[in-house]
């Protein structure tokens, strides 16, 4: 597939500040303090008890200054759940009205080159990349493209999106990302109890995220096996759609 762009529908929060990185890595479930300037990572941003604020992308601009983005509608919610723990820290959370331009398509990384404010997306690989910066500054190498195309490919990429395929409220466990959004070995941070207890006991969440066929589904479609309702189909791609399913059912697969 030739490379496409597309502004993607994501709020970006400025993080800055002398102690913006330890304070991060304090509340973020993810090593925050491996992060270096130009690189990115995943995190959950979790409430006390365990349950998700949101998924979210951590961007590392400069030694003071970090952009966390997430799905639109989540941005506010950062600021809120961040500002409660601030206390004395030098950190400063504000709204920011840069973009985050997504490139998709075979070998977009090496496309799009390297320079300021790039993102790994998803699971990460060759033929996906995002940038995130002020609109000015943004590349448009590639074919534009509309941003329903990018989502469709978000789900051929097997990357959920929070408030469609994950809910504020769920535990880390439903959403299947917890490989990449989630450091086992960084020390504490908000609802780590409650990630490690699951993971030390390998338990599932009562929902899961799963993937399914393409083939005949659409947004909304119950999903029944032998007779009872099992879960609901949330996001459909090309070829496969996501699915919120209860963890007795035998429907689909991971999402990795």
């Amino acid at each position: 597939m030739s490379v496409v762009w597309a502004d993607a529908d994501r709020n970006v929060v400025r993080v800055e500040g002398a102690d913006a990185q330890s304070f991060l890595h304090s509340q973020l479930a993810q090593d925050i303090a491996a992060v270096s300037i130009g690189a990115s990572t995943h995190s959950f941003l979790l409430e006390p008890t365990g349950h998700i604020t949101t998924l979210l992308r951590v961007v590392r601009h400069g030694e003071h200054v970090f952009t966390l983005d997430t799905d639109a509608g989540h941005g506010a919610a950062i600021i809120e759940r961040l500002q409660r723990f601030v206390l004395r820290s030098d950190v400063k959370l504000s709204v920011s009205d840069w973009r985050v331009r997504a490139f998709r398509g075979d070998n977009a990384v090496a496309l799009v080159g390297e320079g300021a404010g790039r993102a790994v997306h998803g699971w990460g690989g060759n033929d996906a990349i995002d940038v995130i910066g002020e609109f000015s500054t943004l590349p448009t190498c590639g074919d534009q493209t509309e941003p329903e195309h990018i989502d469709m490919l978000r789900v051929e990429s097997r990357w959920p999106r929070v408030g469609v395929d994950i809910l504020v409220g769920d535990i880390p466990a439903t959403a299947g990302v917890s490989r990449v959004a989630v450091s086992f070995t960084k020390g504490c941070y908000p609802g780590q109890e409650l990630v490690e207890r699951m993971d030390s006991r390998g338990a599932s969440a009562p929902v899961v995220l799963r993937v399914i066929p393409r083939d005949g589904v659409g947004v909304g479609m119950r999903i029944e096996e032998d007779g009872r309702f099992v879960g609901t189909v949330t996001s459909v791609g090309r070829t496969v759609a996501f699915a919120r399913l209860d963890r007795t059912s035998t429907t689909g697969e991971p999402l990795v």
